[in-house]
């Protein structure tokens, strides 16, 4: 009888599930061995045991639609190391109970001119369907995401460009990166060069800069060891002709020929390049025309 109890006091603090020595290090694991490993104290790697799965369903109701749902169905491998494995699998329906797709590893409804579409992700990539189950997209993308109504970012073959939901090219797959600046222009690599486009093709900056990148509210352009800028829609503000351009507080600040300006985080110039040096001070953005001479403060808050 004590034997026994024993035996159901170690069940109920193990989730009735025995308890069993790895043969590796010597430690007490739970279930069998799943073939994937730990490290001991003394650094050596042995199985990590599976525990136990957990399986749970949910419902998924699309933003303003009211036609169609998903079902989810995820399961949970938990493990000996504390480790968890989720793996996840959804199926469309209409609101008749209508199977459209399955095994979807994930899944984005959209809307567009009235008409619903499905950007689905499987093991084999990703595709575009529309209510009735029809497959728009007849290329493999290995990457899709909408930016805007009608427009999807794909990535093929390691390029990436811009199709709308009729799998219609609007920017040509074939850029190295396409970085979002802002909600309609793009950072686009091309051949090792950047350039500024917009998500309909227009293009803003040739790719010819060696570098460009977000600065507030502005572009920043490299090219040939120069520096320029220019607005969030690809409109210059500066032309590729400054030695140096960079943040200082909330400013940008730019050098050209040994002399400095000032421009606000918009782009907008605050004090003209004739400035010996440019110093924030207190939050009053002091430029310096020459040493020993008082400092004019450049924003109108400092006054």
């Amino acid at each position: 009888m004590r034997k026994l109890l024993i035996l159901l006091a170690v069940l109920c603090m193990t989730g009735g599930v025995v308890m069993a020595k790895c043969p590796s290090c010597g430690n007490s694991h739970r279930g069998n061995c799943n073939h994937t490993s730990h490290s001991s104290s003394s650094g050596e790697s042995h199985p990590v045991y599976l525990i136990r799965t957990e399986n749970h369903t949910d419902e998924v109701k699309f933003p303003n639609c009211s036609k169609h749902y998903a079902v989810t169905e995820t399961t949970t491998n938990i493990y000996s190391d504390g480790s968890r494995k989720s793996f996840a699998n959804s199926t469309i329906y209409n609101s008749d109970g209508v199977v459209l797709e399955t095994d979807c590893k994930s899944v984005k409804h959209t809307i567009y001119n009235d008409k619903h579409y499905f950007i689905v992700r499987k093991n084999d990539g990703y595709k575009i369907i529309d209510e009735s189950a029809n497959i728009i997209t007849d290329r493999n993308y290995s990457y899709m995401s909408e930016i805007e109504p009608n427009r999807i970012l794909v990535k093929r073959d390691k390029r990436y460009g811009i199709i709308d939901l009729n799998d219609e090219i609007v920017v040509p797959v074939k850029y190295q990166k396409l970085l979002m600046a802002d909600n309609r222009v793009m950072i686009a690599k091309l051949n090792g060069y950047y350039g500024v486009i917009d998500i309909d093709n227009e293009i803003q900056v040739a790719p010819d800069c060696d570098k460009i990148k977000p600065l507030y509210d502005t572009l920043l352009l490299k090219r040939y060891h120069k520096y320029g800028l220019t607005d969030l829609e690809g409109e210059l503000i500066l032309s590729v002709q400054y030695d140096k351009i960079k943040k200082l507080g909330e400013y940008i600040v730019v050098k050209k020929g040994g002399k400095y300006g000032v421009l606000d985080y918009k782009g907008d110039v605050i004090g003209e390049t004739i400035y010996k040096e440019i110093k924030l001070k207190r939050n009053k953005l002091l430029g310096i025309t020459e040493k020993g001479k008082p400092a004019q403060v450049l924003n109108a808050e400092g006054k």
